[in-house]
């Protein structure tokens, strides 16, 4: 069996495709076709996943991978809440309290509502991934005469055009002590010490992240927090962990896991990778119809050659098996071609972005997204490719095995 098949090929590259023919104008369209039909399915596939990668990290890095919140007034200390959920949950590792405060930043005449975030800097890198994300200043709560340092998202700082050193107010509304349906606000001074890329524009937006002593005397709650992050030893069995620590503590805590933060858009991601999949892949069912075509006109050109090969003891399964051969071997050429130009468009992909901007922040969530081919997506762009290809060599073949040898040798 493996000599036959050896001879098969062997007589697809001596005699189907021997001389120049093999590169003529042709077949060389058949196969750019081909690779452009899989290069743009490989760069889809990249973003797709690259997306959806990109926005689970920005996620999972300044959120952790699940987020507990109390209900209520109630005092407690952070570590016997971290006891019961370890109980709980076995899988918690890592856990870091934090404060949220809904405030409001002034200056240069403008005003923006901003979420102050007050987090613990002895335990807080444990949990959430904030160094790598300052982009200018430096990751430091420590305080500069007196005064609380603080980090802001990038697209806070550029739009109230604030200056790594410099102070800056903000102001937190608390309920008046002398009138119960008024406000008397609180300012508080920080000093701009870092700069942050969280990943996603509604957090670069609105976010300033202070350390936990600062939130709490801001809010006035003394050593009280709003909650704590958890981080898992698995971040895919966040759910589960959420609903076992939701049952256990009962319902004066609320629990979010990250894959709640945006479950809309991963949903999303997940149908439109599907979607995208079947609609590129026209593009390659379409180059595959060249393939076939350039197949047809072979099986012309070779018609006495095939009726010698018949004239010889050739059975019709054997001419046919020739010509199917000879539609694999473009397609595995088109496909390997395709999938390295996918890889360099991809390159391309992520370098123009430093320069361009290709995801529109308002739909898309991200300014920036890496791209990942994951080795299941290149399986199955190699399969479907090269199983497109092949369909489409079976009527040329079918046809070149039921030519008539005797008609073909007559002229001869």
């Amino acid at each position: 069996m493996t000599s036959k098949l050896a001879f098969h090929i062997d007589l697809v590259v001596r005699f189907v495709a021997s001389g120049r023919r093999l590169l003529n104008l042709p077949s060389m369209m058949a196969l750019i076709g081909m690779a452009l039909g899989v290069a743009s399915l490989t760069v889809a596939m990249a973003v797709v996943s690259g997306y959806e990668s990109t926005l689970k990290t920005s996620i999972i890095d300044v959120f952790g991978h699940i987020m507990l919140i109390k209900r209520g007034d109630k005092s407690e200390t952070v570590e016997k809440l971290a006891m019961a959920i370890k109980d709980a949950a076995p899988d918690a590792e890592t856990y870091t309290p934090f404060v949220n405060l809904e405030g409001m930043i002034v200056g240069g005449g403008k005003l923006a509502g901003v979420l102050i975030q007050g987090v613990d800097p002895k335990s807080v890198e444990k949990v959430l991934q904030i160094r790598d994300r300052v982009i200018q200043g430096q990751f430091s709560f420590d305080r500069e005469k007196g005064i609380p340092r603080a980090m802001a998202g990038k697209a806070l700082v550029k739009r109230f055009g604030l200056r790594l050193g410099q102070p800056f107010k903000v102001v937190l509304p608390s309920p008046s002590k002398t009138d119960s349906t008024g406000f008397s606000p609180k300012v508080q001074t920080y000093v701009l010490g870092g700069v942050l890329d969280l990943g996603k524009a509604e957090y670069d937006e609105r976010t300033i992240m202070t350390d936990l002593r600062s939130a709490q005397e801001l809010a006035g709650i003394g050593e009280n927090f709003t909650g704590i992050r958890i981080k898992l030893r698995d971040a895919d069995r966040a759910t589960d962990a959420s609903v076992k620590i939701a049952r256990a503590l009962g319902p004066q805590y609320w629990l979010m896991d990250w894959t709640e933060v945006n479950r809309n858009l991963f949903e999303a991601v997940k149908i439109e990778r599907i979607a995208i999949f079947f609609v590129i892949l026209i593009m390659v069912i379409a180059a595959s119809f060249n393939i076939a075509s350039n197949l047809f006109v072979s099986v012309l050109q070779k018609y006495s050659n095939i009726s010698i090969l018949r004239a010889m003891g050739f059975a019709k399964k054997d001419v046919a098996r020739v010509f199917m051969f000879q539609g694999l071997f473009f397609g595995i050429i088109g496909t390997v071609a395709g999938l390295l130009l996918g890889l360099l468009l991809s390159a391309v992909f992520v370098i123009a972005q430093k320069y361009v901007v290709l995801m529109p922040v308002e739909a898309y969530k991200l300014d920036k997204i890496g791209v990942l081919l994951r080795p299941l997506d290149i399986i199955m762009i190699i399969i479907a490719s090269i199983l497109v290809c092949l369909i489409s060599t079976l009527v040329p073949a079918r046809r070149g095995a039921n030519l008539d040898p005797v008609e073909g040798l007559r002229y001869e």
